[in-house]
C-alpha cells in the first residue's frame, strides 16, 4: 500500500509539469532554429521525416510551429489525408493553431462541400473545416 501512495504521488508530480512541444532535437544540426518568446520552438529545418499533426514531415525541409505548439506548417513526405481530402506529397500543408487543416494541393480531384476541385491546386479551407477556395478542374 505504501509503495502504491508513492508512486501516485510522483505521478501527479509529474502531471503537474508544464507540457512542452517539440524541441530542437527534431532540427538539422547547425541550421537556423527559432523560439518563439515562450521557449517554445518557432521554426528549423527538420533533420528527418517527422510526423506531426498526423502528416508526415519531409527531411531537410522547414517546419514552423505556433506558440502553443502546434505544428503550423511543413512540406509533406508522403500523402497527407484529413477528412476525406488527400494533399499531395511533397506539397506544403498549412494549419491552424487548432490542428485543423487551412491549405494543401490536392492529390487527386476531389469534391469539398459540393464543389469539385482539380488535381495538384491549392485548397483553401476556413476553420470550421467548410471550404474556403479551390481551383475548378478543366
Amino acid at each position: 500500500m505504501k509503495c502504491t501512495i508513492i508512486m501516485l504521488g510522483i505521478i501527479s508530480i509529474a502531471s503537474a509539469s508544464p507540457c512542452l512541444g517539440i524541441d530542437q532535437t527534431i532540427c538539422t544540426p547547425g541550421s537556423a532554429v527559432t523560439y518563439h518568446k515562450n521557449g517554445q520552438l518557432r521554426s528549423c529545418t527538420l533533420k528527418d521525416d517527422v510526423a506531426l499533426n498526423g502528416v508526415k514531415c519531409k527531411q531537410y525541409a522547414a517546419v514552423n510551429f505556433y506558440e502553443n505548439g502546434a505544428v503550423a506548417s511543413c512540406v509533406a513526405s508522403d500523402f497527407f489525408n484529413y477528412e476525406g481530402i488527400t494533399c499531395n506529397q511533397y506539397g506544403q500543408v498549412n494549419f491552424y493553431s487548432n490542428g485543423k487543416l487551412f491549405t494543401c494541393t490536392l492529390s487527386r480531384s476531389t469534391q469539398i462541400d459540393g464543389k469539385s476541385c482539380a488535381e495538384y491546386e491549392s485548397i483553401s479551407l476556413f476553420e470550421n473545416g467548410k471550404l474556403k477556395s479551390c481551383s475548378k478542374p478543366n
